[in-house]
């Protein structure tokens, strides 16, 4: 399964991942982990795998800022991890977060 989020650049954003163990919410083994941040440019952000923020059970958080300025447009991919408390195997998913100019046309320029 896979989301979609918008946001624009320099925008904290911040992804929840519910686990479930077929009745309710129930925590795994392990937090889910954000395994990698890919930029639109394809690059991979650094610090990762790095495991989400515990809420409560079976809630989980990460947040993240999107870089400024004209080259941080495009779609960034956040790709998780987890341990199903269901069956005990790996699960994955991932985000997509468009981040759009937030006001008409974004471009950069040298002055």
């Amino acid at each position: 399964m896979s989301y979609i989020l918008n946001a624009s650049p320099g925008q904290l954003v911040t992804i929840i991942l519910e686990t479930l163990d077929g009745y309710s919410r129930a925590d795994a083994y392990a937090p889910p982990t954000v395994m990698r941040v890919v930029f639109p440019s394809l690059l991979l952000a650094t610090g990762y795998p790095q495991p989400m923020t515990r809420l409560s059970t079976g809630l989980y958080r990460f947040t993240f800022t999107l870089p400024t300025g004209a080259t941080s447009v495009g779609s960034y991919i956040v790709d998780v991890c987890w341990q199903d408390p269901a069956t005990n195997n790996l699960a994955q998913t991932f985000w997509q977060v468009v981040c759009n100019a937030p006001f008409g046309m974004y471009s950069a320029s040298a002055g």
